[in-house]
């Protein structure tokens, strides 16, 4: 018998996955982390914000976004790197994004000013 019921349905993938099979999350981040080595950690998110992007991935250019900034992107940076995805996604992949892009980033100056 599984040691979930159907209410933890009821929260988001990422929630569920951490609840009843974290060593997936963990593979997954180990993994995450040896790629890109010889990267400084500002240019290797930037190239994973586009690629998220290009898979469409609203919900991880949402953890993708803090994790540039706090790398050292600034807000330009990161809207050039979406916008560097125009070729593969398209004008309408970008305008699609690009709305959840701005929030996050409008989010992160919001918190900064409360810092202040």
């Amino acid at each position: 018998m599984e040691k979930y019921s159907f209410k933890d349905y009821d929260v988001d993938g990422l929630t569920f996955l951490m609840s009843n099979r974290k060593e997936v999350v963990k593979s997954y981040q180990k993994l995450i982390s040896t790629l890109g080595e010889h990267l400084d950690d500002k240019t290797r998110i930037l190239i994973t914000l586009a690629l998220q992007v290009t898979t469409q991935q609203p919900e991880a250019v949402k953890i993708v976004i803090p994790k540039a900034l706090k790398a050292g992107a600034s807000s330009d940076e990161i809207i050039d790197s979406v916008i560097l995805t125009t070729p593969i996604v398209g004008l309408t992949g970008i305008i699609k994004l690009l709305p959840k892009v701005l929030d996050e980033l409008k989010k992160h100056q919001d918190m900064t000013k409360e810092g202040s």
